[in-house]
This record gives structure tokens, sequence and C-alpha cells, in this order.
């Protein structure tokens, strides 16, 4: 059985996908690091062909844990922001496509203007979603309200 981490495969996945990206601010010129187990980076840096700084923390429902890593991604992205050099860096959070109600709704827990402020806060650029077939993006404030409740 592997040691590696869930988030590895969809990191994995997600630099594939952004490797051949038509969008010059997305796809990867230079890839700093692709390692979601990295202390000195976030789990995803890369610059763009547009030369932009990509800073990217990669969660997954894909574990034992996925209830914990709803929490994770706070502070994850928090650390990042700690960082040297961070202010002209485009800061996102990659899920796998089919984990977006699973995120969704767990952040339904939080008030939704508090939510949307942590957004603004970091700033989050932007939500990757990767599956098999490619990535897309959503927004933060997307990202809350796509578990639909009935």
């Amino acid at each position: 059985m592997s040691n590696q981490a869930p988030e590895q495969n969809l990191i994995n996945e997600f630099i594939g996908h952004m490797r051949n990206h038509a969008d010059e601010s997305l796809c990867i010129e230079e890839l700093y690091n692709s390692n979601c187990r990295s202390k000195k980076f976030a789990d995803i840096e890369f610059s763009s062909k547009s030369k932009l700084r990509w800073v990217i923390e990669a969660k997954s429902d894909d574990s034992k844990d996925k209830y914990n890593t709803v929490h994770k991604i706070f502070g994850e992205l928090l650390k990042e922001t700690g960082r040297a050099n961070r202010a002209e860096c485009r800061h996102g959070v990659l899920i796998p496509e089919s984990a977006i109600e699973f995120y969704s709704r767990a952040f339904r827990l939080i008030d939704r203007d508090k939510f949307l402020g942590f957004g603004a806060l970091i700033p989050i650029d932007t939500v990757f979603v990767s599956s098999p077939s490619g990535a897309k993006q959503i927004t933060w404030e997307a990202l809350y309200d796509a578990f639909k409740t009935e």
C-alpha cells in the first residue's frame, strides 16, 4: 500500500492539465513545487507563461481524514500569506471536481459573510476543480453556494 497522500494524485492530475492549458495566465512555464508534503512551499507553486505566480493549496475528500481537510484549508491558506514574497502571488485552492458538494456542504456551517470575508482577506483568486477530463475554475463564493439544500 502506498504512503502517498490523497492530495498528491490530485496535484499530479492538475499539473498535467496546467502544462498544456490554453490560457497563458494558467499554463505552467516554471514549476517550483508540486509536492503536498513540502514545508517550504505551497502544495503547488508555479509561474505561468504570462508571468503570474500561483500559490495553490490542494485538499481531497478521498481520505479517512476528509472532514478535517475542511478546516485545514483555512490554516494552510493563512500560513501561505505569512510567507515572504507573497504580495504579488495569486492564491488558489484545488479540490477534486467530485468533492465540490462535500466541501460546500461543510462550509455551510460557517456564516456566509465570514466565509466570503476570509476569501477576500487572503485573497483567494480562484478555486480550481480537477477531474481526469480537465480542470476548471469556480469562485470562492460559488464553492460556498454549490450545495443546494432541499
